[in-house]
């Protein structure tokens, strides 16, 4: 094998330098190149030839010129140790066989630990890359995927950077402000986990689109422009900046596409950090924002380079002559130079002397391209005239093609200033890249801060997906969950899961023996706990029930998470299973201790029962001596007596009803194995059953149906406790529809309040519109006749206006529960004309007004005795009463004296009421809230009666009274006084009085005031 690949080394050497030599003779001598070539070829298409070309020149376009490959500015020993390099390659692909007998047996990975790794295995047993590449579907930034990536691989593996430039010294300096932005995926302490949730947290409440708290939070993007403040705005773009700075740092130079990626990447890291100082400035007491700003103060951003790469390019791609003036000037000149060699060229044709010696017959082109110059085609016969340079023949060998002498210098110059434009243009190219690895630190944090706001999302995205929640992170070692279900199994859509109480813990229980049938969902559990440890660590909601007023969702802080499940399988053959888990669980005890997890399946299984059940709980007090909290399955009956004879172990069974498993963890049951049952539901043939069941000893047999039978009872008594649970849930889900249906009839009756106010401010526009009406024809005819019809229909409007604000039905409402209030304050009064026997009334005896009006109710105190008539004293006022108006008062009736103690009435009063409440039902009483509504006017001037025209004008008494007309027609009284005094020579009150004889509209008669009411000084008006 080594001969072969040395001959075939050889022979691609040989292949190579012929190449080389070739190439190198066809550049001396080009007649070498265009003989190896046959006459089709070397003809080419239209005229030209392979060396011949058209003439590309045009002067008014920049010319352009491929970046230079190679950071180094001397490129002419490029790729000369391509040989070696391409040997090296191909030796490195050869794979060299060993020497005869090197092929020895496999050591045994006990005398090697090195070839165990434990963290990795118990990441692949526990199925959590399936968690992780889930996590990484979600991310959509390059360095957000690269952070989980990096959780999947060994924790203590040692990874080879050779191949990566990387671990470069001056890339590997991060400053201390911005190592944040390189937190790996999973948290090395519960304070880590605690931080992750609180962003994931954080994240959740700005992608809550529903939620009232953020309504007015904004920030303002890079055009100045107000964005509502929501998630962090990615753009769409991957934010892969590694790839480039790597092509970079390897020596590359940046092309113009990578170098304006690299700039679109910048703007997308400013527009984040302006959205970051939106969070900062988010002020409400009940938000706020402490992980996510943190990433973004990992955000460095040079603006110079920022605004450098974006004016360093033209459409198409090509450097900026106006940004660098220097590529700017050589472009001018090159075009320049073209322009000056063409113009040469069209005048040199137009000579006759030159004109007459081209060789045009065949119907070529004038101008040709060589390398860069141009010729024309001139007859053989006058090469020796010196007209220029002979760069090609025609195949026949009757036409050369010569330069001018006239256009040589000038095209040396145009070639000149082309390698100056080259070599400038080169300069700039390197200038730029080299200026982005200076800020490639700043550049790479950035990204990576990106990278943690993107993972952040994605943790947040996965939780939904499972419906997670975040609970509770602390360093106590205590997972409580309620129906937790299995992650991986919902990823994958099982249908039917069915969700678990996990405890482990708490109450100084260190360690969980789980215990049930095979096939029972034992080995589910037991992943299930793993799974949710290292997720708490990686900050991803767990799907479990959420918080309640009974329980609050808690996992803990652990590490090292370790798990030993299923066989060993990356062992030699020589080792037997139980040698396979023996060796795991000393490499379990050398790494557990305080807040490791350790998880293992059927400890002890694989050899002897008695002494492997000695050495699982042998090795079960060993981890909980350590401080570490581990779970386990298991058969033996020894091992499930454990929770019995020492606190620190707890037991939880699987359930099983019916002879089938319901995959459900019961707490605190011993579960049984169920072999039979299990081996029945596999269809096992009924002889062998029945032979096993034979076999069994009477006390396993009993325990066994016992144990069955407490299962069935457990299952029968969770039916009834989960139906009371659901029909609980639908009284609440029906009071929440009562509450609902409450608010709904609420926003119902004030919507019908609504429309009754719009109707009646419909129906007062009406009646405005009456009223303007009116002022418009006072307007056109003032006369006292339309005066007074006007004053009339201002009468009419405002009292169907008052009709109409009554006869609103909430008005109505209102009105009615006022008199029903009312009456039910007052009770029921009878009149004195009503009573069967008459009681004698002195002065100083207390009656109540009966009459309906405005003193109702009213008690006042009696001052004089007449005829069937009384003079009473209500409040301050005295007023005339008949034996109809007043009523004895009862024990419903408010005094206008709270304060007085005794009862003043005489002992006639007394007694006429005593004879009345006790003849009761024996007559027809009269109920005075119903009573006949006398038509008669109470005569007794107050204060709210009166109105006061001393001082005024005429003009300026007829307007306050009619004022007061108006407003005693709305609160229904029939009688107004005048208060305009004597006078010296009494004109105010004889014009008041002169008027009142000509206003029959508004006044039905009027007289001076009795001396009681003040006498000539007042006028009593009567309204109509």
């Amino acid at each position: 094998m080594l001969t072969l690949a040395s001959f075939l080394l050889w022979i691609i050497t040989l292949s190579v330098v012929h190449t080389f030599m070739v190439k190198h003779e066809c550049m001396n001598n080009p007649r070498r190149l265009y003989s190896s070539i046959n006459d089709s070829k070397r003809a080419g298409s239209e005229g030209y030839s392979v060396l011949r070309q058209p003439v590309q020149w045009d002067p008014n376009s920049d010319p352009t010129f491929e970046a230079p490959s190679s950071l180094q500015a001397d490129e002419s020993r490029e790729n000369v140790d391509w040989l070696n390099q391409r040997a090296e390659r191909y030796s490195k692909n050869i794979k060299l066989p060993e020497a005869s007998g090197a092929i020895k047996k496999t050591k045994k990975i006990i005398e090697n630990s090195a070839d165990l790794d434990l963290f990795q295995r118990t990441l692949e047993t526990l199925d959590y890359p399936i968690v992780l590449n889930a996590l990484r579907t979600e991310c959509s930034t390059r360095p957000g995927r690269d952070f989980v990536e990096s959780a999947s691989k060994p924790q203590n593996a040692k990874h080879d950077n050779k191949s990566s430039k990387k671990s470069n010294p001056k890339n590997n300096k991060i400053p201390i402000e911005l190592l944040h932005a390189y937190e790996p995926l999973t948290a090395s302490s519960y304070e880590g986990a605690k931080e992750r949730y609180s962003a994931v947290e954080e994240m959740r409440l700005l992608m809550d689109w529903q939620s009232d708290l953020l309504r007015d939070a904004y920030y303002r993007n890079r055009q100045g422009y107000k964005q509502d403040l929501g998630p962090p705005p990615m753009g769409g773009m991957t934010f892969d900046l590694a790839e480039y700075l790597q092509f970079a740092d390897d020596g590359n130079v940046l092309e113009g596409p990578e170098i304006l990626e690299i700039a679109t990447m910048m703007d997308g890291i400013e527009e984040i950090l302006l959205w970051g100082k939106g969070l900062q400035n988010v002020e409400t007491e009940s938000v706020e924002f402490i992980e996510l700003p943190k990433f973004c103060d990992c955000m460095k951003l040079n603006v110079t380079l920022q605004e450098l790469l974006h004016k360093a390019f033209e459409k198409g791609g090509k450097l900026n002559g106006k940004t660098f003036p220097l590529v700017g000037e050589l472009r001018s000149k090159v075009k320049m130079f073209k322009s000056d060699i063409l113009s040469s060229l069209d005048d040199l044709i137009s000579d006759p002397s030159i004109s007459s010696k081209l060789a045009l017959e065949s119907g070529g082109p004038t101008y040709s391209e060589i390398n860069g110059r141009i010729v024309i085609p001139i007859d053989l016969k006058y090469n020796k005239a010196s007209l220029g340079i002979v760069h090609d023949t025609s195949r026949s060998g009757k036409t050369v093609f010569i330069e001018p002498t006239e256009i040589v210098g000038k095209t040396n110059e145009l070639r000149q200033a082309e390698a100056e434009l080259r070599m400038e243009e080169a300069r700039v190219w390197r200038s730029l890249t080299e200026q982005i690895l200076q800020n490639r630190v700043e550049l790479e944090a950035s990204s990576a801060a990106v990278g943690q706001l993107d993972l952040v999302m994605a943790r947040l995205a996965l939780g939904n997906k499972w419906g997670g929640v975040i609970p509770t992170v602390e360093q106590e070692g205590i997972i409580s969950l309620r129906d937790a279900k299995h992650p991986v199994l919902l990823l994958r859509e099982v249908e039917n899961i069915v969700g678990s109480d996990i405890d482990l813990g708490a109450n100084d229980n260190q360690g969980l023996v789980l215990t049930g049938p095979n096939s029972g969902g034992k080995t589910v559990i037991l992943k299930l706990l793993g799974l949710m440890a290292l997720m708490a660590r990686n900050g991803i909601p767990v799907p479990a029930e959420r918080e309640s007023p009974t329980h609050v969702p808690r996992i803990d802080f652990f590490d090292p998470v370790l798990a030993d499940i299923g066989d060993l399988q990356s062992v030699g053959g020589d080792l037997s299973t139980f040698s396979g888990h023996m060796l795991v669980c000393r490499e379990v005890l050398a790494s557990s201790g305080r807040n490791a997890l350790v998880l293992m399946d059927e400890l002890g299984s694989g050899t002897d029962p008695s002494q492997g059940v000695a050495i699982a709980q042998a090795l079960l007090e060993a981890l909980v001596d350590t401080g570490a909290r581990c779970a386990i399955t298991t058969h033996y009956m020894e091992l499930k007596q454990l929770a019995a004879s020492d606190n620190r172990f707890d037991v939880a069974g699987m359930q099983f009803v019916g002879g089938r498993p319901t995959y459900k963890l019961l707490m605190g049951t011993v579960g049984e194995s169920f072999a039979l049952a299990v081996a029945e539901r596999f269809q096992l043939p009924q002889k062998v059953l029945d032979r096993a069941n034979e076999l069994l000893d009477q006390e396993t047999r009993q325990m066994g149906d016992l144990i069955l039978e407490l299962e069935n009872q457990k299952a029968v008594v969770d039916a009834q406790v989960e139906g009371l649970a659901e029909k609980k849930r639908e009284m609440e889900s029906l009071k929440q529809e009562m509450a609902k249906q409450q608010q709904k009839l609420e926003a119902k009756q004030l919507s019908a309040r609504r429309d009754e106010a719009q109707k009646f401010a419909k129906k007062l526009e009406e009646k405005e519109q009456i009223l303007e009406d009116v002022l418009e024809q006072l307007k056109k005819d003032p006369s006292r006749r339309l005066v007074a019809k006007s004053w009339d229909n201002i009468k009419f409007t405002k009292r169907d206006a008052l009709n109409e604000a009554e006869n609103v039905p909430s008005v109505l409402r209102a009105k009615a529960e006022k008199e029903a209030a009312r009456a039910e304050e007052v009770g029921e009064l009878i009149p004195l004309a009503e009573m069967r026997e008459m009681p004698k009334i002195n002065v100083g005896d207390q009656l109540v007004l009966c009459k309906q009006g405005p003193f109702f109710g009213k008690q006042g105190d009696v001052m004089s005795v007449g005829n069937k008539k009384f003079m009473l004293k209500v409040g301050n006022t005295g007023m005339p009463v008949t034996m109809a108006d007043v009523a004895l008062p009862n024990d419903k009736v408010r005094t206008n004296k709270p304060s007085q103690k005794r009862n003043r009435n005489s002992k006639a009063v007394a007694k006429a009421l005593a004879y009345e409440k006790k003849s009761g039902s024996g007559g027809e009483k009269v109920n005075t809230v119903n009573a006949q509504k006398s038509t008669s006017t109470l005569s007794i001037r107050t204060e709210s009666n009166t109105v006061d025209v001393r001082g005024c004008s005429v003009e300026e008494a007829k307007t306050k009274i009619k004022s007061k007309i108006s407003t005693s027609v709305q609160s229904g009284r029939s009688v107004i006084y005048v208060l305009h005094g004597y006078g010296e020579r009494a004109t105010l009150r004889t014009k008041v009085r002169d008027w009142l004889k000509t206003e029959r509209q508004l006044v039905r008669r009027w007289n001076p005031a009795d001396p009681s009411d003040g006498g000539d000084s007042f006028t009593k008006i009567e309204l109509s």
